[in-house]
């Protein structure tokens, strides 16, 4: 009875170790192959340098050139245009987005800015009293480039450079969006409502209220972002216009003031033409 139970409980320990060594190759294995998060980025990486080269490309292009499985592919082009780092046509063709743009011209963005733009947005300030926001577009999001806050009393209630705002509860992203080209700027529409869900009950019953938003922001050169939409806890407002670089956006400029200070009407008939003149100047620069 003893002897047998012996037996058993050394087949027992045989079996764990069987399977603690099998777990322990299999980890090995994994640990040699590169974690799947890894391997993941690169064929993500993969996807952009083919787009790079031969966009647009469908789904079916892409897999065939990277070697991917084409459902494989059509997961990580999804994640890819919820970020921005690639858009979709009408044609459910592929193209790189405006997020790999920003990474490419980070740098020479940032020597833009200290040369060209703030000595300008500086002299502005001084002259309009409120604080103004240069910003460049990075997917759902708009990224702060510059702001003239220290020249004002402002500091405490701006965000910074680095700092980033939502494309669309922004002054500066509507007018990003508005001078976007419309496949573009309709790749980042989806992707700013996949990472924020949907804006205001006021566009859930009206579809169409963006499109007219955008409409007139392109028809005026000048964007705002309505009452309605910002939260009454932020007493801050903001309009903005387009920084043109050979007919495409390359950038955002924003006047920021209170909303206690002056109706919205009154802000763009007061300081729109200024701060599309100041855009322009900017422009000039590059």
């Amino acid at each position: 009875m003893h002897r047998h139970l012996r037996t058993n409980e050394r087949v027992s320990v045989k079996k764990q170790t069987h399977r603690s060594s099998k777990a322990s190759r299999s980890r090995a294995s994994r640990s040699s192959s590169g974690q799947p998060s890894v391997q993941s980025l690169l064929r993500g990486l993969d996807i952009l340098r083919v787009l790079n080269v031969d966009g647009p490309l469908t789904t079916t292009e892409i897999g065939r050139k990277t070697g991917l499985p084409r459902i494989t592919a059509y997961r990580l082009l999804q994640t890819l245009e919820v970020h921005g780092y690639v858009t979709r046509d009408e044609e459910r063709r592929y193209r790189l987005g405006p997020s790999v743009m920003e990474l490419s011209s980070l740098y020479s963005k940032q020597t833009w800015v200290l040369e060209v733009a703030a000595p300008i947005m500086q002299e502005q300030c001084r002259k309009l009293g409120w604080p103004l926001v240069l910003s460049a577009n990075n997917g759902p999001r708009m990224v702060i480039l510059h702001t003239t806050r220290d020249e004002t009393g402002f500091w405490l209630r701006l965000k910074g450079p680095g700092s980033q705002l939502p494309l669309l509860r922004s002054a500066v992203g509507l007018a990003y969006l508005a001078h976007a080209p419309k496949n573009v700027a309709s790749g980042l529409v989806r992707a700013a409502l996949a990472l924020d869900g949907d804006l205001t009950p006021e566009l859930r019953r009206d579809p169409g209220l963006l499109r007219r938003i955008l409409e007139e922001a392109r028809k005026t050169g000048i964007a705002y972002l309505r009452d309605s939409w910002q939260s009454e806890a932020v007493p801050l407002s903001a309009i903005a216009t387009p920084i043109m670089r050979k007919q495409t956006v390359f950038a955002t400029l924003g006047l920021t003031y209170y909303r206690s200070a002056m109706l919205m009407s009154e802000a763009i008939t007061t300081y729109g033409a200024a701060l599309r003149e100041t855009a322009q100047r900017i422009a000039k620069g590059l």
